[in-house]
């Protein structure tokens, strides 16, 4: 409950005023669908059939990352030049060297159609 004298102690000691409002809308229900409508309505529509992909077409796996014994220890060697001279880029780009995710793999060639 709140204390008596607080909206005089702030300013706001005008009266409250609460606007009314007039309930002039009317709710209306909707029909409810017995049991056997499915009866009348007949039989269903056929579903449509997804379409397949067009032949000749698919798609070329990714290729696979390989890291060799040399990009780890470079990858290792910048990690630890990283952590020497407190640089987190360096450590970082060392660790993404570890893993070889430091540059983007080649496209494969396209092929060429007869």
């Amino acid at each position: 409950m709140a204390r008596e004298g607080t909206r005089s102690a702030t300013g706001n000691s005008r009266p409250r005023v609460f606007p009314t409002v007039t309930e002039t809308t009317t709710t209306t229900t909707k029909k409810r669908a017995t049991a056997n409508t499915g009866a009348k309505r007949g039989p269903k529509k056929a579903t449509a059939v997804k379409a397949s992909k067009p032949t000749g077409v698919t798609k070329a796996p990714a290729p696979t990352k390989k890291t060799s014994v040399a990009a780890k220890v470079k990858g290792a060697v910048k990690k630890v030049e990283g952590e020497v001279a407190a640089n987190p880029a360096k450590k970082a780009a060392g660790t993404k060297k570890i893993k070889g995710t430091d540059t983007k793999t080649p496209k494969a060639p396209a092929t060429k159609k007869k």
